[in-house]
């Protein structure tokens, strides 16, 4: 069920109401309506959230991560407008159907509308399984392009299951598209079985384990994202929140210990956020539930705004 932006969520501090130069992205943010914007030309960067913690549910996780998208925007709102581009607010959609993966198609269908809006789309979930959601709105608006997937996450989240859940998702666009590829970086191998490694090399997964960027990120690693970047079309990118340590984002659906530094997932993205490839990147995990002092979502949000400017 799609829902419009709520105004309600976009509220801060306002410094100034007409020196834009003490903005934040409460003043500046557009709320539209999915369904009723087509802009004549690609601008700006779109916002839609998935509110929706069915995968988790069904991936045994810890609930609560339908509440993210929400948290994640009110600590996003009183961030400082540092460059003037718009930023379009499209609102939620939230799980009503007897099955999750029809609530991850009508978010594509809508995520879709969205990339003919703007060269640069934000999806903030929710569950993980917002991943599979984000690829079938990629296919949806590049039918014909290959897809160069990159995650960032713990997990390898290729696991078999007889419907969608929240560690499934990247199963299911290997398994069911020969013109898409999947790069993970900061992989625990204590969290993912050897079935998952086997399956990562039976089907020819690149991936990074936390241990090889834990500190820093070595040329080699550059040069194999930037490789990875080449060899395809287009770019969906992917941060899911338990690949942050604990300390720094305790209010995921799976905590991590000794996870990264936020400082490394920037030094990381900042190598494909900005690139010509990219179309849309979503974050997923953010549960408000068992976050402390919004720690995760402000994180979310700090995320964001490097993205966008």
């Amino acid at each position: 069920m799609y829902k419009q932006a709520n105004k309600d969520l976009w509220t801060g501090r306002v410094d100034s109401e007409s020196d834009e130069t003490q903005f934040r992205h409460f003043q500046t943010i557009e709320l539209k309506d999915i369904n009723e914007t087509k802009l004549d030309k690609k601008e700006g960067t779109g916002i839609l959230g998935y509110a929706v913690n069915k995968g988790v549910e069904l991936n045994n996780g810890r609930v609560g991560a339908q509440e993210g998208p929400d948290a994640i925007r009110k600590a996003f709102a009183n961030l400082s407008v540092l460059t003037p581009c718009p930023v379009y607010d499209y609102g939620n959609v939230y799980h009503d159907h007897d099955h999750l993966i029809d609530t991850q198609e009508e978010y594509a269908d809508l995520a879709a509308q969205m990339f003919n809006n703007h060269s640069y789309s934000l999806l903030i979930g929710g569950g993980h399984d917002i991943a599979y959601a984000q690829y079938l709105a990629m296919r949806k608006a590049y039918p014909n392009e290959s897809i160069g997937v990159i995650n960032i996450d713990a997990h390898f989240d290729t696991r078999e299951a007889e419907s969608s859940t929240s560690g499934t998702s990247f199963r299911q666009i290997l398994e069911g598209d020969d013109n898409a590829n999947y790069f993970v970086l900061g992989i625990q191998p204590a969290s993912n079985t050897k079935h998952l490694f086997d399956y990562a090399e039976q089907r020819g997964v690149e991936f990074v384990t936390v241990d090889e960027i834990l500190h820093e990120i070595s040329p080699t690693i550059k040069d194999k994202v930037d490789h990875f970047i080449n060899r395809h079309d287009i770019i969906m990118l992917t941060i899911c929140m338990d690949v942050v340590d604990s300390a720094f984002a305790p209010g995921v659906s799976a905590p991590a210990v000794n996870g990264l530094t936020p400082h490394i997932i920037l030094e990381l993205t900042r190598r494909i956020v900005g690139h010509e490839k990219l179309v849309s990147v979503s974050v997923a995990e953010t549960n408000p539930l068992h976050d402390v002092d919004n720690r995760t979502a402000k994180l979310v949000a700090l995320f964001l705004h490097n993205f966008i400017h």
